[in-house]
């Protein structure tokens, strides 16, 4: 499953690359990542994904919840530094998160950790955030039982299923342009 995911992600970096060229993440001075491709011009550098020597794991957020993780969400987030990716699926726009660097890694694992404890708070359903959407006040979430992706309303919610797999999810997202 985990393969699939990132094969499928390896896809949409490619049609990204293939559409626009080097994509560009906003720039903060000392922020350094593998992945960026200096100078920065005008608070934006380029990037092309950066494949991690060893894959980053999850297994502490499960144990740190006491709760199975969904494998693929080290798939999505634990193979590659990358910046985030804008991308439109079936008329949705939304911004696919990655991890730009260890401390971000180490960030998003503390965030889900974070988004967890508020789901349980609110007797929601389990799911991982893995992109934001433009009015911010809805999410792409991975269910953690299913794997299936998720359109969510923060603190409310499912909306409504978008693929029953990250892998399928991935696949027929579209890579928009910079803005």
């Amino acid at each position: 499953m985990q393969d699939q995911v990132v094969q499928a992600l390896e896809g949409l970096f490619e049609r990204y690359r293939r559409r626009y060229g080097r994509p560009l993440a906003e720039y903060l001075a000392g922020d350094d990542s593998p992945a960026a491709l200096p100078p920065a011009h005008d608070g934006r550098i380029g990037w092309r994904p950066f494949r991690r020597p060893s894959a980053g794991s999850f297994d502490n957020v499960g144990q740190a919840l006491e709760m199975p993780v969904h494998p693929a969400l080290a798939g999505l987030f634990g193979h590659y530094f990358a910046g985030n990716l804008p991308l439109c699926f079936k008329g949705l726009f939304l911004t696919l998160l990655q991890p730009w660097n260890q401390d971000d890694f180490e960030r998003l694992q503390q965030n889900q950790i974070g988004h967890q404890l508020m789901q349980r708070k609110l007797g929601l359903a389990p799911t991982w955030f893995i992109a934001s959407c433009r009015d911010e006040q809805r999410l792409v979430t991975l269910d953690n039982a299913g794997g299936a992706v998720w359109l969510e309303r923060l603190g409310k919610g499912r909306i409504g299923v978008l693929a029953p797999d990250l892998a399928g999810f991935l696949r027929r997202a579209e890579p928009m342009g910079p803005d």
